[in-house]
Parts: C-alpha cells; structure tokens; sequence
C-alpha cells in the first residue's frame, strides 16, 4: 500500500512510515483511548464531530475503538464503522458493545451500495491512507446525493500562529499523510464548510455536500 503514494500529487509524506492497520492492531490499540484523550483529540471531537449534524444513518471512516460511533448512537444516529484495524475493533467491542455495525476492511475499499449514508464522518484517520485518491471515491459513492462528508484532521494549515513550527515538526514525524482534501474531494464533492480547530493550524474540519 505505501507505495502508492508516490501518485498522490498533493500529498505530503511524513519522515516516518504512516500507521496502517497492522501498527494499530500490535502497538495502539491498547494505549489509544489514554493517548487521544491526553493529546485532546477526543475533547476536540466531542466539540465537532457531530455539531450540527441531524441524528441520520452513518459511517465512521476509520472508526478505531468505537468512542465517537458510541457518540452518535446515544444521540440517535443509526451507526457503522469501519476499520483496517482488528486490534481497533475488538476495543470498540468490549467498551462499547458494536458487533454488527463494524466492519474490517480499508476506506478505499468500502462494502456498502452506492448511495447507502446521509453522513460519512471521518475524524483522524485518513491522515494515515495512503489512497486518498480512491477512497474520496468511494466515500462520495456511498452517501447519498446531497449527503455529507465530514473530515476532521491535519492538513496545511492556512492560519498560522506560534504553534505552527512545533505542529509542523510533529506532523513530519508522526506518520500523518498530510493530504490536500479540497483537492482529493473536488471531482466528486463540493466544499460547503471549512474552518480550523487548532494545533498550530494544523487540525482543520472539512465538511463536502455530494453532488447530485
């Protein structure tokens, strides 16, 4: 898979290997809950996720353990996750009791119809997918017309602050894949929200409506 990011033109590698599923099962999965929480990444999505969202049917792209999918079911959502992650999965298992809902397989390979989610959430993960190129592809097939796709993660940031320098060493250092998503989702989206979280500038919230 790595090597196919050689085609993604607007895409910048880290200095280290990006974080496949294989990683997460055997060093993550165990520590990840405690991680996110420390960083603030879950505080962020607990403030973003879902804002403004309508309790609908929805996909969590790279779901992980499960804490934003149990989330959404609580506030009605009808919920699915996928992750290449078993080690990821079987976590979302035994804290939050998902079964059916997961799946285990990769975003550029979705097993759903076209048009089958009002909303397709993907919150810190596809900075680790090489194919962004193919999965913007098939997250668009999968919602409905005039669905929408939320993705929350690091991407060059276009407000800059005094964190900005350190943000940009961790990211090159991190295995973050740090993707252009206006770029990736243009043939198949159109942008309708844009704004920037924090970290330097770095964590910014796409949201794209699928054209009809």
């Amino acid at each position: 898979m790595a090597e196919n990011i050689q085609t993604e033109a607007r895409t910048r590698k880290s200095v280290v290997r990006h974080f496949d599923g294989d990683i997460y099962t055997k060093y993550f999965a165990p520590v990840y809950d405690f991680l996110t929480t420390l960083t603030g990444w879950r505080k962020k999505m607990v403030q973003h996720a879902l804002a403004e969202i309508k309790p609908s049917k929805m996909l969590d792209v790279g779901c992980g353990t499960g804490y934003v999918m149990d989330i959404a079911r609580k506030a009605g959502f009808d919920v699915t996750g996928i992750d290449p992650s078993a080690g990821m999965l079987q976590k979302a298992r035994e804290l939050f009791g998902f079964n059916k809902e997961l799946v285990e397989t990769t975003s550029d390979k979705l097993p759903f119809p076209d048009n089958s989610f009002d909303f397709v959430l993907a919150s810190g993960s596809l900075a680790y997918v090489p194919e962004i190129s193919s999965t913007a592809k098939e997250m668009a097939r999968i919602v409905k017309p005039n669905g929408l796709i939320r993705i929350i993660d690091h991407t060059s940031p276009k407000e800059k602050n005094l964190l900005t320098g350190f943000a940009f060493l961790f990211t090159h250092a991190s295995g973050d894949l740090i993707h252009d998503y206006e770029h990736y989702f243009a043939p198949h989206c159109t942008l309708v929200a844009h704004k920037t979280l924090g970290r330097g500038g770095f964590m910014q919230q796409f949201d794209f409506k699928k054209r009809v």
